[in-house]
């Protein structure tokens, strides 16, 4: 069961219910009484079940045991229902890959191309995918579809005869991302995965082009392939340039061989984007009301019957 908190600020009360928790219990004899009552009045108090030294540090800490759980209880920790299949189903995955010859010249690169591609097929977990390959121009390979496992085949033969041009155009192959969506919202919630080693990624033009898949609620990630080259006359990766593409298009990211775990960030990132839109009421279930309970033990001892 995947639990996500809707209001996770309200966590940070925990901060200062911590020390205040921590003085009352550090501070003994009356709670700090025993500076303004006379000590007969305390013996009295002490008679009256109102007032123990010492022993009545649980008693005093029970308010802030009550407010913790109210803070607990307000952070919304919820589960998806599955009205949430229907919005996290519908976003797809487009798959960029660099099919340039300094990444298919370079047999330990287009192997990790081929590798991260597979896994992200094999994370989709229902979302549609789409492969679009690229090299100095681009084309989709595939639109997105919901059997990612038919593209494992296609992504498998991927090769240096793929594409007719050599060069390596990120920003060409970010335009015809825009074509393929077209006008509108269309792209709205798409995740965008560049595998490749960052030849041209670093370009004013690539940028300008992450910045507007964003802009338009896309997000694009990148996957760095970083095998040195078998020729010396390949240029050599340049995973800081498809890092800078990753922050302009709003994603993020990683390694090649951890394509896995970007996949499970992709899937964070959306869940956490759903939780934040007017639709959150419709696809999750909050369980803060029910975490009231650890509260109300508190707040009932407080309440509790004295001895006369």
């Amino acid at each position: 069961m995947t639990l996500i908190w809707l209001r996770p600020l309200w966590a940070l009360a925990l901060l200062p219910l911590a020390l205040a928790g921590w003085r009352i219990w550090t501070r003994g004899g009356f709670g700090g009484w025993e500076r303004v009552l006379a000590p007969a009045v305390l013996a009295r108090l002490g008679q009256m079940g109102l007032a123990r030294r010492d022993g009545g540090r649980l008693s005093r800490i029970l308010p802030v045991l009550a407010a913790a759980g109210i803070a607990v209880a307000l952070t919304g920790p919820a589960r998806l229902t599955r009205a949430a299949d229907g919005f996290l189903r519908g976003d797809p995955i487009l798959l960029m890959l660099d099919l340039s010859p300094s990444v298919t010249g370079t047999p330990a690169r287009i192997e990790d191309l081929r590798a991260a591609a597979a896994a992200l097929l094999q994370g989709a977990e229902g979302r549609p995918v789409g492969v679009l390959v690229f090299a100095a121009d681009a084309f989709v390979a595939s639109a997105p579809t919901v059997d990612a496992a038919s593209l494992e085949s296609l992504v498998g033969v991927l090769d240096a005869q793929t594409m007719p041009l050599g060069g390596s155009r990120p920003d060409i192959a970010l335009g015809a991302v825009r074509e393929l969506f077209g006008a509108g919202a269309a792209i709205g919630g798409a995740d965008l995965v560049m595998i490749s080693d960052g030849g041209g990624a670093g370009t004013p033009a690539a940028l300008a082009e992450a910045r507007r898949m964003a802009e338009g609620g896309a997000r694009l990630w990148t996957l760095a392939l970083t095998a040195a080259p078998a020729a010396p006359e390949m240029p050599p990766a340049d995973a800081a340039a498809l890092a800078r593409l990753a922050e302009a298009g709003g994603g993020g990211t990683a390694p090649a061989g951890a394509a896995p775990d970007l996949a499970a960030r992709m899937a964070a990132r959306q869940i956490g984007g759903l939780a934040a839109s007017e639709h959150a009421p419709e696809v999750f279930r909050d369980l803060g009301r029910w975490l009231l309970l650890l509260a109300l033990a508190p707040a009932a001892l407080m309440f509790r019957r004295r001895p006369a």
